[in-house]
C-alpha cells in the first residue's frame, strides 16, 4: 500500500495550480484589453499576442505540473522549483510596470504571493521532502507474487 500524501504536499500543490490559474487569467483578462483598444497597429497587437499566447501555454502547463506534483512525480516537483522562480522574476517586472503605470496591480500581488507560499510550501517542510525523496519499494516480479517473502523464487 503507498504511503499517504502528506497534507501539506496537497496544499502545495494547490497553491501551484492557483498560480497557473491566476497566470491564464491575468493573460485572457489582458488580450480582451487589447482587444478592445484601437489604438495598437497590426503588427504590435500580433506581437502581444504571440508573447501572450507563450505565457497561457506556459500557465497551462503549470496546472499540468501541479496535477503531477499532487501524483508524487518527483520530475515535477523538481521543475516546479525553477518555474516557480521564473513567475516571481516575470511577475515582479510586470508588477512593477502595472505599478509604474499608475495602476494597482491587484493580479500581479495575487500571482506572486501564490508562487512564494507554493515555492516555500513545496520546499521547506520536511514531510514535503521527504515525501519526494522517498525511494519506491522493490517491485515483486509478476511470477513471484503469491509465495512467501521468504521465498523470492517459485519452488523447483
Amino acid at each position: 500500500m503507498p504511503e499517504p500524501r502528506p497534507q501539506i504536499v496537497e496544499i502545495g500543490a494547490s497553491v501551484l495550480a492557483i498560480v497557473g490559474v491566476l497566470s491564464a487569467g491575468r493573460v485572457l483578462y489582458g488580450v480582451v484589453v487589447n482587444l478592445g483598444q484601437e489604438n495598437w497597429t497590426a503588427g504590435a497587437r500580433t506581437v502581444f499576442l504571440v508573447l501572450n499566447s507563450v505565457v497561457l501555454i506556459f500557465s497551462i502547463f503549470i496546472l499540468v505540473l501541479a496535477d503531477q506534483v499532487r501524483r508524487g512525480r518527483m520530475w515535477a516537483w523538481i521543475t516546479s522549483f525553477p518555474i516557480l522562480i521564473s513567475t516571481m522574476l516575470v511577475g515582479s517586472l510586470m508588477t512593477l510596470v502595472t505599478a509604474l503605470s499608475g495602476q494597482i496591480p491587484f493580479a500581479g500581488v495575487a500571482i506572486l504571493a501564490a508562487a512564494v507560499t507554493a515555492l516555500l510550501t513545496l520546499s521547506v517542510p520536511r514531510a514535503t521532502r521527504d515525501w519526494f525523496t522517498r525511494k519506491p519499494a522493490p517491485a515483486v516480479p509478476h511470477w513471484a507474487q503469491g509465495y512467501p517473502a521468504a521465498q523470492g523464487y517459485p519452488p523447483a
